[in-house]
């Protein structure tokens, strides 16, 4: 599924967080969005540890940084800094003018997802 996350105007700024949410009820998406060299990418925005919110972390080059106890993933894979830590799911965000547009796997819809 695509849908619509934002304009480019709302992206955070380059090596700087923001969180996103899906704006229906029945949906749980929460997204860490960065942008790194001119081009968005998006986790999950809970960490998996304690459920602290990845947005009011740091990057740390193309590491996001959670902010209670320092574990580090890739923005762009979700892959985790350490071997053992779990991956953060990612998502496709492409950009088609003054929008950026979110793939959202289907097995994700109707669990966590729109």
């Amino acid at each position: 599924m695509i849908r619509k996350l934002c304009y480019v105007d709302n992206l955070p700024d380059e090596g700087k967080l923001k969180a996103f949410a899906d704006s229906r009820p029945d949906s749980h998406l929460s997204l860490c969005v960065g942008v790194l060299d001119g081009q968005p990418f998006a986790v999950d925005n809970l960490c998996p540890h304690q459920g602290a919110p990845l947005s009011a972390g740091k990057l740390d080059g193309e590491n996001v940084v959670c902010p209670l106890h320092a574990w580090k993933w890739n923005l762009k894979t979700g892959g985790p800094l350490h071997a053992g830590d779990p991956a953060l799911p990612s998502y496709e965000l492409r950009q088609y003018g003054d929008e950026i547009f979110i793939r959202i796997p289907t097995e994700r819809v109707g669990k966590e997802a729109c």
